[in-house]
């Protein structure tokens, strides 16, 4: 998919199709992990039935209709996330530590004395980090095998015509990719005296998808509760790539080193509506269940690249460098629809556990721009994404005004083919205590995973990658104010 060169490179790649770059922003934009706030992160994110948080409007908005006061809430959140690259049989960690806001707003409600009809109402306005994006991979190793220079010339030879001037033409310009005028075809040092250089590259990705809600709930007898929530989305995502060869033992002819470095970034908003209901048909048992439409995000990708090539000092070539222009695109995308259903037992004042289903198939995402409608993009989306079934689990103690909090979450791959499994766990623990008009909550999440790192494609259907662990960890905690 050449149309839109400048789009990220692919960082979760699919055996499949290694040009689906535009497949993987779809999937970048559909996928939400929400923070909230530390009482929603502890027991997993399964109080859609449960209700009385600022982070019901996540889930199921309904559970606003349980409140009886005012309240704000603030949840600073610390995350940080170690990875471990396998390359090559070479194994490297890193990690990175990012502040972030997991949640900050206020519900305002109403009650009444009537025992029927509507007996209460609230609403609220809200912040919520839906996405943490921030990650650093660093992947290193000898390759024996290929360059990311055979990805360059494999693509100049299809098209010579157009050289990409973000990748192939680079590479000419720099003198890495010298064209063969009488066999007709470009080609690099390496593929005449073999590989097996040092290969260095660092991944470093930061933002956020964060939501601005408004939403409101009415309590229809103490038996019914309904709610609605409109919510802006605003996407901020940076990546930098920075990828190093190095002939180490000198066995290339000439050459020294090269280094490509590529700066992506993609900003923009979306909007998203979700409706829910929660029945109590006893004291002790809620269940619910909740919608959100697809989201409608309008995005601006931002590129550039450049590449710097050294040479032996006896080869009477010049080091050099060569830059890209800077690209942008605007395009559109429409998120799947989600589905949830929820469930909490209350165990009189003492315990409550709670369970949450969700359904969002990923295969229907679509992306769409005013000059290009992205028909192969949208045909692999198909093809390589999958309909996901996420489950969720929670509980808490109440210890008088101690609050003792676990759950765990369990999130389907949405790739179709298995060897791209990227199916995540995440566990969570923490506490709470409630004095007065006053609350303090701190929770811990942590999320495993594995990735399939795909950072060029040597020849048609030939991928160099990485299978790399993700850890991450989360800490929060939420200040609240009930008057």
């Amino acid at each position: 998919m050449k149309k839109i060169s400048f789009i990220a490179l692919l960082l979760i790649c699919s055996f499949i199709s290694m040009e689906a770059q535009n497949e993987m922003q779809a999937l970048r934009y559909s996928q939400y992990t929400p923070f909230g706030t530390a009482r929603f992160a502890a027991q997993g994110g399964a109080i859609g039935a449960l209700g009385g948080d600022l982070s019901s409007v996540l889930v199921n908005p309904a559970g606003l209709g349980f409140y009886r006061l005012t309240e704000f809430s603030f949840t600073p959140s610390f995350y940080w996330v170690n990875t471990s690259s396998n390359f090559m049989g070479s194994t490297v960690d890193d990690s990175q530590l990012k502040f972030n806001v997991g949640s900050l707003g206020f519900v305002s409600s109403t009650t009444s004395d009537k025992k029927s009809g509507i007996v209460g109402a609230s609403y609220s306005l809200g912040y919520n980090t839906l996405v943490n994006f921030n990650n650093r991979t660093t992947i290193r190793g000898i390759n024996d095998n290929s360059s990311l220079l055979d990805d360059f010339t494999w693509h100049a030879n299809a098209d010579p015509d157009n050289l990409s001037p973000y990748y192939e033409q680079l590479a000419y310009d720099a003198y890495l990719m010298p064209f063969d005028s009488v066999a007709g075809e470009y080609w690099h040092d390496m593929q005449l005296d073999g590989y097996g250089q040092d290969l260095h590259r660092v991944s470093q990705q930061s933002g956020y998808i964060g939501e601005y809600s408004l939403s409101g709930a009415f309590n229809f007898s103490n038996l019914l509760y309904f709610g609605a929530s409109v919510g802006i989305h605003a996407v901020r995502f940076y990546e930098e790539i920075y990828h190093t060869e190095t002939d180490y033992d000198d066995h290339v002819l000439d050459f020294d080193s090269f280094s490509f470095r590529e700066f992506n970034n993609t900003r923009g908003w979306g909007y998203t509506f979700k409706f829910g209901m929660i029945l109590r048909p006893m004291q002790l048992i809620r269940v619910g269940a909740s919608f959100q439409l697809p989201t409608y995000y309008y995005l601006t990708d931002e590129k550039f690249s450049d590449i710097n090539s050294y040479w032996d000092s006896s080869s009477g070539i010049s080091d050099a460098r060569a830059s890209s222009p800077n690209g942008i695109y605007d395009y559109k995308l429409k998120t799947p629809f989600r589905a949830n259903a929820h469930a909490s037992v209350i165990l009189f004042k003492l315990a409550t556990i709670s369970a949450g289903y969700e359904f969002v198939d990923y295969s229907s995402a679509r992306l769409d721009a005013y000059d290009y409608k992205f028909f192969d993009e949208n045909d692999q989306i198909r093809q390589d994404f999958q309909a996901a079934h996420n489950l969720k689990t929670g509980a808490e103690v109440r210890l008088n005004s101690l609050y003792l909090r676990a759950g765990t979450q369990y999130l389907m791959s949405p790739f179709v083919d298995s060897r791209n499994n990227a199916e995540s766990w995440l566990y969570s623990g923490g506490l709470g205590i409630r004095t007065g008009g006053t609350y303090f909550d701190i929770s811990y999440t942590h999320s495993n995973r594995s990735e399939v790192y795909g950072m060029y494609a040597f020849q048609p259907g030939s991928n160099e990658v990485s299978i790399n662990q993700i850890n991450g960890n989360n800490l929060m905690f939420t200040v609240g104010f009930k008057f």
